[in-house]
């Protein structure tokens, strides 16, 4: 008890001192991210196995083990009162994105859940809906899915789905590549009764291509 006081004590520490947007050794981690993972601030390959660790990070896999590593803690949380997804790293939140969930006539279930499985590609098919060619389906309870949509742009603004988690594509990919079967998703707060004021861009803390693991 004492000892693990004394540790997380010094992290905050040490935390405190790091500016908070600050990439010393430009591997797409901000500084305060990496010592709250226990990366090197100054190593931008901290497990010497040639991927960055901004790389290694928002593609799920461990950036202090071996090359495809990936025996880690990842989850999601969505918001659906501000209709935004954040993503967490060992307890570590990495980044945000904007999401349309399930509007009001098909609220998006709230609760803990995992992913249950991953399809590259489906068709999506209701009264009066078609939507062939959805990219990075990961489907989190029987019949709702988080996925790619192209029919839309009112991510961040507006529920619009018929109860899955709408993402752009690029977003959708990156969280594809980032979870696994089994990881966590939780899913929190109100479906807004009305649209929200259109937001900026959500930066998330590294976007380069997939390392080949």
């Amino acid at each position: 008890m004492i000892i693990a006081s004394i540790a997380t004590a010094t992290i905050m520490a040490v935390t405190s001192t790091v500016p908070a947007n600050t990439d010393l050794d430009r591997d797409g981690l901000k500084d305060s991210i990496e010592v709250a993972l226990g990366t090197d601030i100054y190593n931008a390959d901290s497990d010497g196995d040639g991927y960055l660790d901004g790389e290694e990070v928002i593609h799920g896999y461990n950036p202090l083990g071996k090359v495809g590593d990936r025996k880690v803690a990842r989850r999601i949380e969505v918001d659906l009162s501000k209709q935004q997804l954040h993503y967490f790293f060992n307890n570590v939140k990495i980044g945000s994105y904007y999401v349309s969930t399930g509007r009001l006539s098909a609220k998006t279930p709230t609760g803990n859940f995992k992913i249950l499985r991953k399809v590259p590609v489906k068709h999506y098919l209701g009264i009066n809906v078609s939507y062939p060619n959805t990219k990075w389906n990961l489907e989190f309870k029987r019949g709702y899915y988080i996925h790619s949509a192209y029919w839309h742009n009112d991510f961040g603004v507006k529920p619009r789905s018929g109860g899955c988690i709408n993402l752009t594509l690029p977003d959708a990919e990156q969280m594809y590549q980032y979870l696994d079967a089994g990881d966590k998703v939780v899913v929190y707060g109100k479906t807004p009764l009305k649209p929200l004021a259109k937001p900026a861009n959500v930066q998330i803390t590294a976007k380069k291509s997939a390392p080949v693991l």
